[in-house]
């Protein structure tokens, strides 16, 4: 059975799902991306995402008609259709064909959901190498925090990293602050004491982070967000 896709306002298969040659996430990267996982048929933290994917459509105008009931529905409509319980899920919403007037544009919402490929066990027992990377994040980019489409200098600097036989490179911002990885946020351990980047660096507001915070502070960990550099 070939695989399915949520495309606009409904259930396609793969092999037959189209969009315009005018969209202008696929012309100019004017989009927002969520990329999410399922465990035993549940999405993990789907609200902290759907809030993300809101907050950045507000902040960048993309065009966002849906309410979160309709965007829940159709990931679950997606990863029932596909018969999977574990999963990668991924929600990509553009502001829609460039062709079409700005005033009767559609976005383009696309969910796809496919067999999780999770981590080698050996990256849990040994961790992995990351590199520097030696481009520079800028905080006055106004996409930077969000999740956007716009993401190839991100694919360039993990490419790189994987030439070196490394996993992760992480980017520092123009004056020298450590920010993240290029898809992953960061955290130091020094001296029993949990750091990460404060968010206003500004770094993307991983779903994941937050959660590794919640942990931290449920569990008397003193967690510690600030500025780093390469010397902590």
């Amino acid at each position: 059975m070939p695989e399915k896709v949520f495309l606009n306002d409904k259930l396609v298969d793969i092999n037959k799902a189209c969009i315009s040659v005018t969209d202008s996430g696929f012309l100019y990267g004017a989009g927002l991306f969520e990329t999410m996982r399922s465990y035993d048929g549940v999405v993990f933290a789907l609200k902290d995402h759907l809030d993300r994917l809101f907050f950045s459509a507000g902040c960048l105008s993309i065009n966002n008609p849906y309410n979160r009931k309709y965007l829940t529905d159709a990931i679950y409509k997606v990863l029932q259709a596909n018969k999977l319980t574990d999963a990668r899920l991924r929600l990509t919403l553009t502001n829609g064909p460039m062709s079409e007037s700005e005033e009767h544009r559609k976005p383009t919402l696309l969910i796809t959901a496919t067999k999780l490929r999770p981590y080698p066990a050996e990256y849990y027992k040994k961790g992995i190498m990351v590199v520097l990377c030696p481009f520079r994040q800028n905080p006055n980019e106004p996409t930077c925090g969000h999740k956007t489409t716009s993401y190839f200098s991100r694919m360039i600097a993990l490419n790189s990293a994987h030439q070196k036989r490394a996993s992760e490179a992480l980017w520092f911002t123009t004056d020298n602050r450590l920010a993240e990885g290029c898809i992953s946020n960061v955290f130091l351990v020094k001296d029993s004491v949990l750091y990460t980047p404060s968010i206003e660096t500004p770094i993307l507001a991983g779903v994941l982070r937050k959660t590794v915070c919640q942990i931290a502070i449920k569990n008397s960990i003193k967690l510690v967000e600030k500025d780093l550099c390469i010397d902590d």
